[in-house]
């Protein structure tokens, strides 16, 4: 009998034993490496621009401030003489600093004024080292070229701030680069071309309803009865009622919520403004305004704005300058920039006001996920089952048809997913875009999550022609 206990004893130890490492193995699978990239593998600093920023991405945020340190080989440079950097090189390193609960870091590398540049300069750099928890990822070199390139091949991974879609980001394709903008920066959007025309930010739920009077100071609350329901999006129960205080998706400055600014002051009337959404769940509302909008003497626009029941107003002079398609401003802190330069940006993927059809008719609804393009960029679908994205050349882009509306992609890259499921990349179908320099790429959505989180989808384009 004491045989049998010592041997029931000897197997519970042993199993114990077993269960503590099983449970030990388990809790490491359950904490996945935090993995440091760079964003790219190939960057060029153009000839119009003195310095570059360059971001380092974590896969997740980390506990602890964790220093990066970023070997630099100099090809045709020399620090101080023809670049410097932010943190300062030190003994052909640069040091960056991840701090906690973070999950970028980035870093400067700036032209020295009066210095003549040939193209042939570059410098390699490559991830050395980093300190725990976080190890070093597959994207670990990056060659940076003192002059802009042409990518020819691009996978990147959108930093779209995660489940809440907090960003905007618009995408060059072939600087390969990404520029990522809180999209409750700003409110309104002031085009720079040959008309006066005005556009809502459409990536916080914004809307807008002209009202029959032309003085801000007249407008009282009793002017906006009833407009909490009526100007707002409905998810539950959306409205046609409500979709000519949108800008229609697809772009056309025809069809936007504020019409056209009229050269004779008088017809330009007030416009009551429900500013949408910010970034939370739930989202928080960003309130309201009123505004009137006249052309100025300078060529631009005056922006006359205030609190709905404020007898007075604020006026903004907005110039326009031809280096973007829009200038933008804040109600909250006045002009600023936003989206890049329009020759340097094709696409951008955004939370969107956009337009369903919802009982045989049109209505206002919001989407996340959607990708729009930029002006002078244009776009055609393939189908697998025409052609292999591996197998499409530059031969085959003659007989596509492409479109120009902002929407081209939207949200057809992906599925709708339901109240119980999560869209998906759809795998039958890519895209031929052309950008502005007439650079043909073909373009591929790859993953709409990132460790099962959503606001971080991953693309591939490949570089097929120029011209």
């Amino acid at each position: 009998m004491m045989m049998k206990k010592m041997k029931v004893a000897c197997i519970l130890t042993l199993l114990s034993s077993i269960l503590f490492i099983a449970c030990r193995k388990q809790d490491h699978l359950a904490a996945p490496d935090v993995l440091v990239n760079f964003e790219a593998n190939t960057l060029g600093i153009p000839a119009a621009e003195d310095s570059i920023l360059i971001k380092l991405k974590l896969t997740s945020s980390t506990p602890v401030d964790v220093p990066v340190i970023i070997n630099v080989n100099e090809d045709h440079l020399q620090y101080d003489q023809s670049y410097t950097s932010v943190p300062a090189l030190a003994a052909g390193k640069i040091t960056v600093i991840v701090p906690a609960g973070n999950n970028e870091a980035q870093f400067i590398i700036k032209k020295k004024p009066g210095v003549f540049y040939t193209g042939d300069e570059k410098l390699n750099l490559e991830i050395y080292s980093s300190a725990q928890p976080v190890i070093i990822g597959a994207v670990k070199k990056l060659e940076l070229s003192f002059g802009e390139i042409i990518a020819t091949n691009v996978s990147a991974v959108i930093n779209g701030g995660g489940g809440d879609f907090p960003n905007k980001v618009f995408i060059d394709l072939s600087a390969n680069r990404q520029n990522p903008v809180l999209r409750t920066n700003w409110d309104l959007g002031f085009y720079t071309g040959p008309g006066f025309n005005v556009i809502l930010n459409s990536s916080t739920a914004m809307m807008a309803k002209q009202i029959n009077k032309n003085d801000l100071s007249l407008v009282t609350a009793n002017d906006t009865l009833g407009f909490a329901s009526e100007v707002s999006f409905s998810l539950t129960n959306p409205s046609p009622t409500a979709l000519p205080y949108i800008d229609y998706p697809d772009g056309d400055l025809g069809r936007t919520a504020i019409s056209p600014v009229f050269a004779t002051p008088s017809e330009n009337k007030v416009y009551i403004i429900n500013r949408g959404t910010g970034v939370g769940n739930p989202a928080p509302g960003r309130g309201w305004k009123k505004i009137r909008i006249l052309r100025n003497a300078s060529g631009g626009y005056s922006l006359q704005y205030a609190d709905i029941g404020s007898p007075t107003y604020a006026t903004l002079e907005i110039p326009k300058q031809d280096a973007w398609y829009f200038n933008y401003v804040s109600f909250d802190n006045g002009l600023l920039n936003v989206e890049p330069e329009k020759d340097k940006w094709d696409f951008a993927w955004t939370y969107f006001s956009n337009v369903l059809s919802y009982m045989g008719t049109d209505v206002p609804y919001l989407y996340q996920d959607f990708i729009l393009i930029n002006k002078d960029v244009s776009v055609s679908k393939v189908m697998v089952t025409a052609k292999g994205f591996d197998d499409f050349g530059a031969d085959d882009i003659n007989g596509l048809s492409f479109s120009t509306a902002q929407n081209a992609i939207g949200a057809d890259w992906r599925s709708g997913g339901g109240p119980t499921t999560l869209p998906y990349v759809r795998t039958d179908r890519y895209y031929i875009i052309k950008d502005a320099d007439a650079n043909y790429y073909k373009l591929k959505f790859t993953a709409l999550t990132q460790n099962n989180e959503r606001g971080y989808p991953a693309f591939v384009a490949v570089w097929l022609k120029k011209g």
